[in-house]
């Protein structure tokens, strides 16, 4: 990595959250293209005006789209889940070049695609065994919730009702703990691939990305909080911008306004994505 220059360590992250942002734009587009042709067929955007009539004010024509065009948006929508979970396995292949190039910036673009496409399995697996883990941890709360009812009901309404929702919450911050030990887990593989051996590389990894977070918890929670922070401030500022600005503009203004605000948001959760994944190398290689 670029620690001594920060101008080409800038650019190196800039590079990987154009990859990135590049790839989730493509996606998106493939993922919502169901839903648009589902719209489409309803006829409800067959006029001079287009599809803006459905974002005047009142939302009067966007329930009746949803009346009408209730079965193609179902199947609309069955589809583009779909294609939303590939999307998501198939973002692993990005996010292994973005890794490769933080960490050694000089490889040619073949070079690193033919890197994450070695490591794309040993990904798949981790991405498995965090969502089980990550699954187990919110289950395990939940039930402790449920638990502790029979023995808060003699305490105050309040408690019994702060209880359940403060140990969510800490199922919350444990899938963050183990997700920031899954991207460390993926920084290993990423500086490892030379030269650990393919049958071993993931579970050695994972097994040392847990001893990390064993050691330095407090180092992966708040290099992931931040990240995770920030992605939902720019989502939250956008949605108020949103609905603060765009009733009092024309449709078409108010399209270009949404667009502008969701790519900005993007970028800027993306931004603080890199700015994690940078952490997850630091400390990948300080426990190497």
């Amino acid at each position: 990595m670029n620690d001594g220059n920060p101008v080409a360590r800038l650019s190196t992250s800039a590079a990987a959250g154009m990859l990135l942002w590049i790839c989730r734009t493509l996606l998106g587009a493939l993922v919502s293209y169901p839903i648009l042709l589902a719209i489409r067929a309803s006829s409800m955007t067959s006029g001079p005006d287009g599809d803006s009539v459905l974002f005047q004010p009142g939302s009067l024509l966007l329930l009746e789209l949803l009346r009408i065009g209730g079965p193609w948006l179902g199947s609309a929508a069955q589809v583009a889940l779909l294609l939303l979970g590939l999307s998501a396995i198939f973002e692993l292949v990005p996010l292994a070049m973005a890794l490769d190039l933080l960490w050694l910036p000089g490889r040619s673009l073949i070079e690193r695609l033919r890197r994450a496409l070695r490591l794309f399995p040993k990904f798949i697996a981790l991405g498995v065994i965090a969502l089980l883990a990550q699954a187990a941890l919110l289950l395990v709360a939940s039930l402790l919730g449920a638990a502790l009812k029979p023995a808060l009901s003699s305490a105050d309404e309040r408690l019994r009702s702060i209880a359940p929702i403060a140990l969510f919450g800490l199922g919350l911050v444990a899938c963050a703990w183990f997700g920031g030990a899954l991207d460390i887990a993926r920084a290993m593989l990423v500086q490892r691939a030379e030269h650990e051996p393919s049958e071993r590389g993931a579970r050695a990894a994972l097994a040392d990305a847990l001893i990390c977070l064993r050691r330095r918890p407090l180092s992966v929670l708040f290099g992931l909080y931040p990240s995770v922070a920030g992605s939902a401030f720019a989502y939250l500022t956008a949605a108020w911008l949103l609905t603060r600005f765009v009733p009092t503009t024309s449709s078409s203004v108010a399209l270009a306004l949404g667009f502008g605000a969701h790519q900005l948001a993007v970028l800027f959760a993306i931004a603080c994505r890199v700015r994690w994944l940078g952490a997850a190398l630091e400390l990948s290689a300080e426990s190497d």
